[in-house]
């Protein structure tokens, strides 16, 4: 496919085309940006993988090379090794941060691991090649939170101070100095993740627990406590703590029905928008909720459900189990690493499980062939605990493995059969421009090849209003609105089969002058399933992969 790239005016004057690279690829707009998420939210995760409640013997498996990838004998699908670690003095580790804490950026297009001995290292989130070490003093290794819609930004508590960083910078800012604080400031030692809009977090400090709002740089409520901080619900309006569910003011609001709350577990929400706490529950409450790997416990009325235990068919939960609930763009999907007999010969026992908790849908994704507690031959047998977790689609989890009872732990990327190949990413060379400054903007498209989609390919640029947009096509480049998307031209239909890796720097370039339109602009990358608009209406499941960039013009 030749893509022409339209030299083009913001304001649409005509002028001259230069050609370009082949490419997939879209341009998004702010208007519509927000619905981007829920618009690719609907993968089924459990497509083509084993629903069954049979044993499937683990076999072996040789461990693959860096970089390579297998296919899971028993459940078939596809496991790529992602790091080589080397020797040390001590335990030879890399391995994600912990079931809750997303190792993903909100596009996917970085990811974050721990390095035993070295600390916590970026990585490339679709390549996964090694980028650099970070240099971040979080309170605890997996006290790192990305920012759910902002890929540049992460959070962490140091000290007595919560740091926003930013990747393209390497820059630590402070967000707040807790300056009442005599000791450091933890979001505790079994810490789940911050509200789903990435606004609210619980922390503690000495003898204080409390809510910190982000985004107005309030702390909401306060109280007395020794144990974890209060853990904030997706919805940013809950908190849950030892048991107790409490509004955001710290007002209790219900005890939910756990033998033990100190289980392994992770906060979620639900399709229609409920929030809940997704556990494992090896002992049934005392007013009758049952036990299982997986049960959850609705935070607005104390409801609960066995989604994976004898209830639903399974064996009894094993040991070993993590919960990870951190696929925020497919809400109610959690994943399970269990490790149970690691010989892997009974249901559930050394599996990673993948389960949607609004339909009670549970899949049985690969072995993951770690050892956990049972490893013999490292110093710490914590850092052989598999700790799956998600990516924000779903469509991914990565988890540690000592393979087979190994003297070294490294990571791995579970690819399931509903992880689409396509990764494209749109740049500018500034982020804000005023009359006489040239603006570049570059496009990149990796694919991985062996997909049958043949996805519609946009090219859009969104107006400061929000709605119009100037769409390229091989011909020029022509208005239309998100509002109306029946009417936006496409470039042209793509095919996935084949791996392709593609960069297009300054695919638009431009000099912008006195008489544009001051505003915003959002420059975005859009790839729809084949005639997907052509009902004039976005839909979940629409969007196979987008990327934006949004840039201010001021005269």
């Amino acid at each position: 496919m030749d893509l022409r790239v339209a030299k083009v005016s913001p304001s649409m004057k005509p002028s001259p085309r230069s050609s370009a690279h082949r490419v997939l690829t879209v341009v998004l707009a702010s208007a519509l940006l927000p619905l981007l998420p829920s618009l690719a939210a609907a993968a089924d995760l459990c497509q083509s993988l084993l629903r069954d409640k049979q044993p499937h013997p683990m076999t072996a498996l040789a461990k693959p090379a860096l970089g390579a990838a297998v296919v899971d004998p028993q459940f078939g699908s596809t496991i790529r090794r992602i790091t080589a670690v080397t020797a040390t003095s001590g335990d030879a580790v890399i391995k994600p941060m912990y079931s809750t804490a997303s190792a993903w950026n909100a596009d996917e297009s970085k990811l974050i691991l721990y390095r035993v001995g070295r600390g916590h290292e970026l990585y490339d989130g679709r390549t996964y090649a090694f980028i650099r070490s970070l240099a971040i003093a979080p309170s605890d290794l997996e006290q790192v939170y990305w920012h759910t819609s902002d890929p540049d930004v992460f959070f962490f508590p140091s000290g007595k101070r919560l740091v926003r960083y930013r990747v393209s910078t390497s820059a630590q800012e402070t967000v707040h100095t807790f300056s009442t604080c005599s000791g450091s400031l933890t979001a505790g030692a079994d810490p789940m993740f911050m509200a789903w809009d990435s606004s609210t977090i619980g922390l503690k400090c000495d003898s204080q627990v409390f809510l910190y709002k982000i985004t107005t740089d309030k702390i909401l409520a306060s109280a007395a406590g020794t144990a974890d901080p209060p853990q904030v619900a997706p919805s940013g309006t809950m908190a849950y703590m030892q048991g107790t569910v409490y509004d955001s003011a710290l007002r209790p609001l219900r005890r939910l029905d756990l033998a033990n709350p100190f289980d392994h577990a992770g906060l979620s929400r639900t399709a229609a928008g409920r929030d809940a706490l997704h556990t494992v529950a090896f002992d049934g409450g005392p007013a009758g909720s049952d036990v299982g790997s997986l049960v959850t416990f609705d935070l607005g009325n104390g409801s609960s459900r066995v989604v994976v235990g004898p209830a639903t068919g399974f064996p009894y939960p094993p040991s070993g189990t993590h919960v990870s609930t951190v696929a925020y763009r497919q809400p109610g999907w959690t994943f399970l690493s269990i490790v149970g007999n690691p010989a892997g010969q009974g249901v559930l026992d050394n599996e990673i499980v993948v389960a949607d908790t609004n339909t009670g849908v549970v899949c049985r994704a690969a072995h993951h062939r770690s050892f956990g507690g049972n490893n013999t031959r490292l110093a710490q047998t914590y850092w052989a605990e598999p700790h799956v977790v998600a990516s924000p689609s779903g469509t991914r989890a990565l988890f540690a493995s000592d393979w087979g009872n190994g003297a070294s732990v490294d990571t791995y990327v579970l690819e399931l059969p509903a992880h689409q190949p396509l990764a494209m990413a749109v740049t500018s060379n500034r982020t804000s421009y005023i009359a006489g400054t040239p603006m570049s903007i570059s496009l990149r498209f990796d694919n991985a090849g062996g997909s049958s989609l043949t996805p519609d390919l946009y090219i859009l640029e969104v107006k400061p209003d929000g709605d119009s947009v100037s769409a390229f096509t091989p011909s020029g480049r022509r208005a239309g609105r998100l509002s109306q998307p029946a009417g936006l031209a496409s470039y042209s239909r793509l095919s996935l089969q084949a791996p392709f890796h593609v960069d297009v720097p300054g695919f638009f370039k431009y000099t912008w002058t006195g008489n544009d339109v001051p505003g915003a602009y959002t420059y975005v990358l859009l790839a729809l399933r084949p005639g997907a608009v052509t009902d004039n209406r976005y839909d979940p499941g629409d969007v196979i992969a987008s990327a934006t960039v949004r840039i201010n013009f001021a005269r």
